[in-house]
């Protein structure tokens, strides 16, 4: 007998409860408000949030996917410990990803797109070095990337986002902006002829798998 599973079910219009959940935990920890080592407890994030515990379950198991947290079975979930060899490792896979994704949305994306892209590209510019500007710039131009590669498999890891502005956040951007302004203009150069090769090569280097970004960034860090 065929399985009957009535009406086709519709998606909601409103974002779900775990993601606001998500994103309210997500910015917390980039900014600061929650601490490196802090641990997260269910009920009590659920009690100040003003939700029930389910959603913020679903949200700390996002948070872990994502590299924010760490958890171990029955022990804790904290807020993992910013180090040199951790930033290092995310930062690099994140160069890889957004590397990639950059690669196919240059070719891929239709003009809209490629102008929405420019658009985000000039807001992280003019940031300069207004840390918050910047992150939110950048969080919103990635996202969009990864939107307009046209693979759907890149959406997966898109909360990637949050996790290198977290381990990122000790770099002082008055010492390392000499060297990363130039590299926007690159990459924005890149995206507007519809350079895949140099928009993914700009992005590489912005992320210290190619060029002299790596030793500004630890002398920057320290």
């Amino acid at each position: 007998m065929p399985l009957d599973f009535g009406a086709p079910l519709r998606p909601p219009q409103a974002p779900r409860l775990s993601d606001m959940v998500f994103d309210r935990l997500a910015e917390a920890i980039v900014h600061g408000q929650i601490l490196p080592g802090e641990n997260l407890r269910d009920q009590g994030l659920a009690e100040r949030l003003g939700v029930s515990r389910m959603p913020v379950r679903e949200a700390l198991l996002r948070l872990e996917r994502a590299g924010l947290v760490e958890t171990s079975a029955s022990r804790y979930t904290r807020v993992i410990e910013i180090t040199p060899e951790r930033t290092l490792e995310i930062v690099e896979h994140a160069g890889y990803l957004y590397g990639a994704a950059t690669r196919m949305a240059t070719r891929r994306m239709d003009d809209a797109q490629r102008t929405e892209a420019l658009a985000l590209l000039d807001a992280i510019i003019a940031a300069g070095t207004d840390r918050n500007a910047y992150f939110q710039a950048g969080r919103a131009y990635n996202r969009h990337i990864l939107a307009s590669c046209g693979n759907r498999s890149f959406l997966l890891v898109s909360d990637l986002v949050y996790t290198v502005d977290y381990v990122t956040r000790n770099v002082s951007f008055d010492g390392i902006m000499h060297v990363v302004r130039p590299m926007l203009d690159r990459l924005r150069r890149a995206i507007a002829e519809g350079d895949a090769d140099a928009a993914e090569r700009v992005v590489r280097e912005l992320h210290g798998i190619d060029g002299d970004l790596p030793e500004v960034a630890q002398r920057a860090m320290s």
